[in-house]
């Protein structure tokens, strides 16, 4: 038997190589049955002659250098390399392949040709290179990198046609394949420098090491992109993944009690991989049996033999869990680890995997087809609502027949319907029937530890250990049961306490605590708890403030071991103790109806107390926080509208009604805002609307406010446009707290995150969207939060209704809107043709035209498709959007032209847009069109305008505002200038020298428009804010008075007072000049409430080299004699 040469080895390595990225043995046969260049020629004729008659005959000649050179090629190989004829196969059938696919589509067709024709002139002429060089085996080894390059060139596009969704995406998609094409293009021109006799075996090496490095980088490359994508991907759908919840049980497993399991005989040969007799097992028992247990058990068992998938389904999150979030689940589990999975999940319809069950079993049908021996372990099955729990087995039930390899392991308790659907399928292990050696190790464990503990003599343990003996067979199977009894027998002191009754069902205190546990609409922090029953207990009366917490509440003794903590949160031990304790058929159980409007009370309550902090400075909102008394408020403030909700029913406590009309008086805000808008499900109640009017009224606003549809995008970047909808200052409250929350956190002081730690559980970092649940169950490190909200809500949708991104959106209106210019805008080609056609497209066809002619500047163009009668159906929100993109490109003209009918004034973001477009003229149009209640946000875009020009325009139009201005329906008249130069602005534009010279020249042009009191007041607000100096030096020079408020006979704080409690540099450059200009000291009040009271003065030394003391010493020499004091 002859021996390959090297040279064919290389051959038969880079066409196995080929064959492993394709993973297709169709596609392989398909290629050698076509694995002549005439079969090639006879597809192109065929494509041309389908093309022909419909007018889109494609110039397919540009190929002719790609294939003649290929031809080139493999005669050379063929008498040289003497290869075989499967070898020479993979030159032809991938080309034709390639052809076929892209003649779908006549402009695909087109570009694929323009590549072929680019990798052709990078082959070299191998017909005249033969005549050169020797059949040498260094040389003939060269010539075999040429095919390595060809069939990387092919994989790169076998990779790409087979994209689900190519077609929709190909513009898209195309470049970056070009990009992978490019270094192929390269090392194919790199290789002919080799093509000489003098090439030796080291080259050769060289050129393919270097070659394998490039494709590593580019490898690397598209992993990275890839795990990005999917990160993104896995984030916006948010699968529970199960790990920590597996962790937790696994580090409160007892060794030994899952071993009677791993060693049932049934058990073992459902994990046989060699064994197909057992598909499904069904571990089954009564509730507290220690079913969950043995799943995480089993589930640590098959992880170290197989693939395995899981999910623990709780009764604490049914209203979430369903059939598709559990198919959610093992998807992305499979897809963890698994590049090509990835890969396909990133192919499929986003729009299908959020919401598709159907697309989503054939996702994990694909993975688990080519996974080889796969376990899915479910636990908790009955815990899952019913219909849902139905879909999930008959879906699984789809999975075992098509998927042989799949092995599933069910845990539940014996409910009818699982055992129906079941029936014959399943082998059935009854754990409470095989549990009780492991529940006698468990408590041998557990007492022996605890003993152990209390050094209790040897008479006193051995009576320990009789009075525990019972337990075993009182348990009758339940794990729950000896875990409950344990955990009260460790509670107590003496052997008496043990001897009597275990406990008694708990009243007052505890008896709210587990109400409140039961009827909280989402589970309470300890913090949160803690603070909550403080309210309950101890502001009874007229109490005036919130209740400090100083010792914590040691929940587990208080009501014994059927509670629980888990991260951070308070709940039941077992489901089964909450339907004991609530059940009616019970002596003496909770009644939930009352314990939900006792914490709606409670709440109010709460509040009540917080909400007249509103006028707090950000040191004391600060202060409070570290101290704890906001630990209740993002709660209270979330979720006090759904308890009220549940508590008004027929027979509504009258004492809630009056802690609401309390809550109504003290925080309603006069800064709300009707909204025009009032959809939404209408809240009826009218026993409340006959005996209270008022507060059903407010009622009604409140939930219309949190039941709002664009409360998803609500964060605290645009809260100007939904902070006022709500007719309490509630929001206005929690968003101050929650951002100085964020500076405390933010400023990496250890002693102040020991304290928010303490008052407010590890999750310190909130996420800054109102209405997200993370805004007040934050996340352990600012990592996590980043990843959170970087595709945090999108409630932006695309226009075109078969886009997926007609039901993903977009988290804001530019992304949107550039989606849409980037995928669905005409080709030059099709808006040359449908300019002529507009009369016939409809309204939706329309909306790709729109944008395009807008990018183009065609105003006849939009004028047209304007005045078509689709145009005149197109949808608002398309034009408004199209609008948009107007004023950001410039266009004065288009802007006007798309002005809608019953606009009776210009929108703020037309004017933020002019005045950001930079163009002289535009701006020159919209400013003066501007609302005085607009003034202050489009106060910060003219601040940032390069365009000094702009700006001047900007100042033109600020001296003709009226002298006061009524920001909007509800709020009182304000000083216009007042408003505009606000303590927010003086912030935004610290330690930018640009935009403050800009204020200072500003103030300067309107000085005779400022009253003495107004000048005081800006001067107040930059004391409170960025401190600057140049701004206080111009408010002074302009006839600020030093003193205001004092010298009214106000009785606030002066500047000096105000920046006392600033520790910043500016503070104390701000104080020194004040203190040196003559600032009194010592308030008038008291000479002891003076700057000294300031932690800013008691720093100042450090930036100015000099105290508060010296420098009023200063100040003093500096006064002729009769004038010191």
């Amino acid at each position: 038997m002859s021996t390959s040469t090297p040279a064919q080895q290389a051959l038969e390595q880079a066409q196995q190589v080929f064959r492993n990225k394709v993973e297709s043995p169709n596609i392989y046969d398909e290629i050698l049955s076509a694995g002549t260049i005439e079969e090639v020629y006879k597809l192109t004729n065929d494509i041309q002659s389908k093309l022909a008659p419909q007018g889109k005959l494609r110039h397919l000649a540009k190929i002719k250098p790609f294939l003649d050179r290929l031809s080139e090629y493999a005669s050379v190989i063929e008498v040289f390399v003497q290869a075989k004829p499967d070898i020479l196969a993979f030159l032809w059938g991938p080309v034709k392949i390639i052809l076929h696919w892209s003649s779908q589509i006549s402009s695909v067709l087109d570009k694929v040709a323009d590549i072929l024709e680019k990798v052709g002139y990078a082959l070299p002429h191998f017909t005249r290179m033969a005549q050169t060089f020797n059949a040498s085996d260094a040389v003939m080894s060269a010539v075999t990198l040429y095919y390595e390059d060809i069939l990387d060139f092919y994989a790169i596009l076998f990779h790409f046609f087979r994209k689900t969704r190519w077609k929709q995406f190909f513009e898209v998609l195309w470049p970056n394949c070009l990009k992978k094409i490019d270094p192929v293009i390269n090392n194919l021109e790199k290789h002919s420098l080799l093509m000489k006799n003098e090439v030796t075996f080291i080259d050769i090496q060289e050129a393919r090491e270097a070659r394998v490095r490039t494709s590593e980088q580019l490898s690397r490359a598209e992993a990275s992109q890839q795990l990005q994508r999917f990160r993104a991907l896995r984030s916006r759908v948010s699968p529970e993944l199960y790990d920590r919840r597996l962790d937790w049980f696994r580090n409160r497993c007892v060794s030994g009690c899952a071993t009677w399991l791993l060693k049932d005989g049934e058990f073992g040969e459902w994990m046989d991989p060699n064994s197909n007799n057992t598909t499904y097992i069904w571990l089954q028992g009564i509730p507290g049996a220690g079913k969950t247990y043995l799943s995480a058990a089993a589930i640590g068992h098959t992880r170290e033999h197989h693939q395995t998938l899981f999910a623990f389904i709780s009764h604490r999150m049914r209203s979430s869990q369903s059939a598709l979030s559990i198919l959610h689940s093992l998807v992305f589990q499979a897809a963890e680890d698994d590049q090509s999975f990835q890969a396909h999940l990133l192919d499929s319809k986003e729009r299908e995997l959020q919401g598709n069950t159907s697309h989503v079993l054939e996702l994990l049908k694909t993975f688990l087809t080519t996974a080889g021996r796969t376990h899915i372990i479910i636990d908790g099955l009955d815990e899952m609502d019913e219909y849902e729990r139905q879909i999930l087995l008959k879906r699984f039930d789809e999975l075992s027949k098509d998927c042989s390899d799949l092995r599933l392991l069910i845990s539940s308790r014996a409910e009818d319907d699982i055992a129906t659907a079941l029936q014959d399928k399943a082998t059935v292990i009854r754990v409470d029937h095989r549990n009780s050696g492991s529940i006698q190790t468990y408590i041998d464990q557990r007492w022996e530890r605890w003993l152990a503990n209390q050094g209790f003599g040897i008479a006193v343990r051995k009576e320990l250990f009789q009075s525990v003996s019972p337990i075993l067979a009182k348990a009758n199977g339940m794990f729950l049961y000896a875990r409950i009894i344990l955990d009260n027998l460790e509670q107590m002191n003496t052997i008496e306490e043990i001897r009597d009754e275990l406990r008694a069902l708990p009243n007052d205190l505890e008896g709210a605590l587990l109400g409140w546990i039961a009827c909280a609409p989402l589970a309470m922090t300890v913090p949160e708890m803690e603070q909550a029953l403080a309210v309950k207990f101890h502001t009874r009366g007229n109490v005036k403030h919130v209740p400090t917490i100083i010792n914590k509440f040691n929940f587990i003794k208080m009501c014994g071991p059927i509670i629980e903590v888990v991260e951070e949160k308070l709940q039941f031990v077992h489901f089964t103790v909450h339907e004991y304790l609530f059940s009616s058929t019970v002596t003496d159980s909770i009644d939930k109806d009352f314990s939900t409007k006792e914490l709606a009370k409670t709440i109010i309550s709460y509040l009540n107390l917080t909400l007249i902090d509103e006028d707090l400075e950000a040191d004391e909102i600060r202060g409070n926080i570290l101290i704890g008394k906001y630990r209740l408020f993002e709660y209270g403030c979330h979720y006090w509208p759904t308890l009220v909700h549940q508590s008004l029913g027929r027979d509504y406590p009258r004492s809630l009604v009056g802690l609401l009309e309390i809550m109504f008086q003290h925080g309603k805000s006069y800064s709300f805002i009707h909204p025009t808008d009032e959809s939404g499900p209408p809240f009826r109640c009218s026993k409340l609307q006959e005996d209270c009017p008022e507060v059903f009224s407010m009622l009604s606003e409140t939930f219309r406010f949190y039941l709002n549809d664009k409360r998803s995008d609500w964060n605290w970047g645009n809260n100007d446009i939904w902070i006022n909808l709500n007719p309490l200052i509630t929001s206005d409250m929690l968003l101050r707290i929650q951002q100085e929350h964020a500076s405390l956190t933010d400023s990496g002081d250890n002693l102040k995150l020991s304290l928010l730690r303490s008052n407010y559980g590890s999750n310190l970092f909130r996420c800054t969207y109102a209405f997200c649940e993370h805004s007040f169950r934050g996340f352990k490190t600012s990592g996590e939060l980043s990843e959170h909200t970087k595709n945090h809500g999108k409630p932006w949708k695309c226009f075109s209704p078969n886009c997926d991104f007609s039901t993903i959106g977009f988290s804001t209106k530019s992304r949107r809107d550039e989606h849409w210019l980037k995928v669905h805008l005409p080709t030059p080609e099709e808006l040359q043709k449908g300019a002529n056609d507009f009369e016939k497209m409809d309204a939706i066809e329309l909306q790709r035209f729109l944008p395009a002619l807008v990018m183009e500047g065609d105003v006849d163009g939009v004028q047209r498709l304007l005045a078509s009668p689709g145009g005149k159906n197109l949808r608002a929100e398309s034009i408004e959007s199209a609008r948009r993109l107007a004023a950001k490109l410039g266009s004065l003209v288009l802007t006007q032209l798309l002005v809608p009918i019953d606009e009776s004034q210009i929108p703020e973001s037309i004017i933020k847009l002019a005045i950001q477009s930079q163009d002289v003229d535009f701006a020159k149009w919209a400013i003066p069109q501007t609302e005085p209640e607009d003034c202050v946000n489009i106060m910060k875009i003219a601040l940032s305008s390069k365009s000094e020009e702009i700006y001047t325009l900007w100042e033109d139009y600020l001296i003709t505002l009226p002298p006061t201005v009524k920001p909007g329906p509800g709020y009182r008249e304000r000083v216009t200038l007042e408003f505009i130069f606000n303590r927010t602005l003086f912030t935004g534009i610290k330690n930018n020298p640009m935009k403050e010279a800009r204020v200072k020249h500003t103030l300067r042009r309107l000085g005779g428009r400022f009253s003495t009191h107004s000048l005081g007041v800006l001067l107040t607000s930059v004391a409170k804010s960025s401190c600057s100096l140049l701004l206080a030096k111009e408010l002074l020079a302009l006839g600020a008075h030093i003193e205001f408020p004092r010298d009214e006979k106000g009785t606030g704080l002066t500047a000096l007072h105000l920046a006392s409690k600033n520790t910043s540099r500016e503070a104390a450059l701000l104080m020194q000049y004040l203190i040196l200009k003559g600032a009194a000291v010592h308030l008038n009040t008291s000479p002891a409430n003076s700057i000294r009271s300031g932690k800013g003065a008691e720093e100042m030394a450090k930036w100015v080299g000099m105290s508060w003391e010296e420098l009023h010493d200063q100040y003093l020499s500096s006064l002729p004699e009769h004038k010191r004091k």
